[in-house]
C-alpha cells in the first residue's frame, strides 16, 4: 500500500505506534539508503482498503527511530520519538498529540542514547531505552557486528537522567514493557532470541525464547499474543540494507508467539516487500512496515500468504 504525505512517498517506515481507540497510528519514517530526512506521521487505518493513503505529517526534518504512545487521563496522547542525528548522536524527543497537532515538549540527552533504537514507556515520566550496542563509535559496531560481542543494553530515564539497568545483550532491539505481568520483553537481534526480563527484578536471569530469526519491534495484538518482525537473514539485510551488490532484497518475516507456540504469519522472500522490521495487528489486518520499503504491507491475518506453521515454542530458560 502506497503511503504519501503532503504528495511525497513515505519511505522507511521503520516503526509504528497503535492508537486502537481511536483507529489510527503514528509511524516513524525517514529514507536511510537516500540519506534523506523524514518525520512523525499520522495515518488513519480506516483508510487500509484503499491502494493508497495520505497520511498527516506530524513533525518533519528527522531522522527517527522507535518510538512509543501513552493515553494520558485527559485523552490526549503521550509520544516518544528517538531522533538520530547527522554527528552520530541520538536524543528521545517527548511530544504531546492532540488531535493531529504535535506538540514538542522536551528533549532527554545523554551519551548513553547515542545507539538507542526503541522507546517505551514505563509511566508519564519514566521510559525505557534499548542500545544497539555499548559504545558510540565505529569500533563498538565491529566488536559486536563483526567479533560477536553483546553489548548491547536497555537503559532506564528517570527525572531525564539515563542509567543502564540491563546489559550483556547481542544488538538490543524492540522492547515491550508489561507491569501488569512485572515482565519485559527485549528483543535480541543477534541471538535469534526474545529475551524476558521481570520489571521488579531487571537484574534476575531472564526467560529465553528462541524465536526464527533475528527480531525487530515488538507489539502487542488484540488477542493477547507478542507480534514480531524477524530478520532471517542478518547478510541479505546488511547487503540489502546498504545497497551492496546482492542486495535487492532482504527476507520479510512476521511471526506470533503466546504461550501455546510461535505462528508465522507472513514469510517472504523480500521481493515483494523487503526487511519488515514492525508489525501491527488492527481489525484483522496485518499491517507491516520496513526500514527500507516504500508505504506499508497491508493483508488479512487469517490469508497472509505465510509459508510456515505453527510450531511449538522454545520452553524457557535462563541465560
Amino acid at each position: 500500500m502506497s503511503v504519501t504525505a503532503n504528495g511525497t512517498p513515505v519511505i522507511g517506515i521503520e516503526d509504528m505506534a497503535l492508537d486502537a481507540g481511536r483507529g489510527q497510528a503514528v509511524l516513524s519514517a525517514y529514507d536511510r539508503r537516500a540519506g534523506t530526512m523524514g518525520g512523525l506521521y499520522l495515518l488513519n487505518l480506516r483508510s487500509l482498503d484503499a491502494p493508497a493513503v495520505a497520511a498527516v505529517p506530524l513533525a518533519t526534518g528527522l531522522r527517527p527511530a522507535g518510538i512509543d504512545l501513552r493515553a494520558e487521563p485527559d485523552g490526549a496522547r503521550s509520544l516518544l520519538a528517538i531522533s538520530r542525528h547527522e554527528d552520530g548522536s541520538a536524543t528521545v524527543e517527548r511530544y504531546r498529540l492532540d488531535g493531529a497537532t504535535l506538540t514538542h515538549q522536551g528533549t532527554i540527552t545523554s551519551p548513553l542514547l547515542c545507539r538507542a533504537n526503541d522507546v517505551a514507556f514505563l509511566d508519564g515520566e519514566r521510559f525505557l531505552f534499548t542500545s544497539s550496542h555499548g559504545g558510540c563509535g565505529w569500533g563498538a559496531v565491529i566488536e559486536d557486528n563483526v567479533l560477536g560481542g553483546r553489548h548491547g543494553f536497555v537503559g532506564v530515564v528517570d527525572n531525564g537522567t539515563a542509567r543502564v539497568l540491563i546489559g550483556g545483550i547481542g544488538f538490543a532491539n524492540g522492547l515491550l514493557p508489561d507491569e501488569a505481568r512485572d515482565r519485559l520483553t527485549v528483543a535480541a537481534t543477534r541471538e535469534d532470541a526474545l529475551l524476558v526480563y521481570r520489571l521488579s527484578d531487571p537484574q534476575a536471569p531472564p526467560q529465553r525464547l528462541a524465536v526464527p530469526g533475528g527480531p525487530d519491534n515488538l507489539t502487542m495484538g488484540p488477542d493477547g499474543r507478542l507480534l514480531v518482525a524477524l530478520h532471517p537473514s542478518p547478510f541479505r539485510l546488511a547487503l540489502h540494507r546498504y545497497g551492496w551488490p546482492g542486495g535487492a532484497a532482504a527476507p520479510t518475516r512476521v511471526a506470533a508467539l503466546s504461550p501455546a507456540g510461535t505462528e508465522i504469519l507472513l514469510d517472504q522472500d523480500g521481493r515483494r516487500f523487503s526487511a519488515a522490521t514492525v508489525a501491527l495487528s488492527w481489525n484483522g489486518r496485518l499491517i507491516v512496515g520496513s526500514v527500507t520499503a516504500p508505504g506499508l504491507l497491508v493483508c488479512d491475518e487469517a490469508a497472509s500468504g505465510a509459508t510456515g506453521s505453527s510450531a511449538p515454542a522454545e520452553p524457557p530458560a535462563t541465560r
